[in-house]
């Protein structure tokens, strides 16, 4: 299944699955089967275990995945009518981990860690496809990041490397916009990382069924329609299940948390001469199953 958040007719957003040219209402399916099936309370039950928010979703459970996995009745509108929100818009924590590629790491003149380096986004980073990045004042050093997000669907602590993948749900796209000027002011990133909009994350959300191995995928990233970066998940330096069982043990992993696995080579400071972003860009990202997340720059 690809998960998404979508709207229609201004209304507020819910969550759907990815039906080709289609998009099927997941609360709304699922009201309308267990209706079928006699269920007096179905839209409650469905409201319940669909909620508006994939992080409630995903603390749902196997309760919530069954009942949408049972789904006979399908509800959908066309692709073409709806708005595409954030995948997830709420996580209770937003990882990011850096200097992940070995290609990336030597652009930057940077040694490859012993660990991963991780740093923090918040909620308010996250930005939907199409809505504007917006570059910071005082900042004119912005860069793009394409990166693999894991989206968490089990609770982990202290999991073993080779259960990892067992508590991951899905993966989707993020793009760790960074203003350079302000990430290297002192010796922690999260100045440069954590702005406003500074994450926009998308189109979907595709389960472990969609990406059976999230090893092999290829990453791009577009602006104004020229290729900027080309990588491939198989350069990690610390894959998914090593991410997952580190961060494991260093806190616990509760569904909905999102983890950005780093970016590979092509970022702009490292083009000679830099590249920066500027107002009315366009930067467009795409990984293998994942679709493509595209959004236009804009000043603060």
């Amino acid at each position: 299944m690809k998960l998404v958040r979508f709207s229609t007719n201004g209304q507020p957003p819910r969550l759907g699955a990815l039906q080709g040219d289609r998009i099927a209402d997941l609360q709304a399916s699922l009201a309308a089967t267990l209706g079928r099936r006699g269920v007096v309370r179905a839209g409650e039950i469905a409201a319940a275990l669909v909620p508006q928010s994939t992080r409630g979703f995903l603390e749902g459970g196997a309760a919530a995945q069954e009942a949408v996995a049972g789904i006979t009745e399908w509800v959908s509108v066309p692709a073409s009518a709806a708005r595409l929100h954030a995948p997830i818009a709420d996580p209770g924590k937003l990882i990011c981990i850096g200097l992940n590629y070995s290609d990336h790491a030597a652009e930057g003149g940077n040694p490859i860690p012993k660990e991963p380096p991780i740093f923090a986004k918040w909620a308010n980073a996250i930005l939907d496809p199409g809505e504007p990045i917006l570059r910071p004042r005082g900042s004119t050093q912005l860069d793009w990041e394409v990166e693999l997000g894991v989206v968490i669907g089990r609770t982990a602590r202290f999991v073993p490397r080779e259960q990892a993948l067992d508590h991951v749900w899905g993966y989707t796209i993020v793009n760790d916009v960074s203003a350079r000027d302000f990430q290297f002011i002192t010796t922690q990133w999260t100045t440069g990382k954590a702005c406003e909009t500074f994450a926009p994350v998308g189109p979907c959300i595709a389960d472990r069924a969609e990406i059976p191995d999230p090893h092999g995928l290829d990453l791009g990233t577009w602006v104004n329609g020229k290729r900027m970066q080309a990588g491939n998940t198989r350069t990690f330096i610390f894959d998914v299940r090593y991410l997952v069982s580190y961060l494991s043990g260093l806190m616990t992993l509760a569904p909905g948390d999102l983890i950005a696995t780093g970016t590979p080579p092509g970022c702009g400071f490292a083009k000679k001469p830099p590249v920066w972003l500027q107002p009315g860009d366009v930067v467009r990202m795409e990984i293998t199953g994942l679709g493509r997340l595209e959004n236009p720059v804009k000043d603060a």
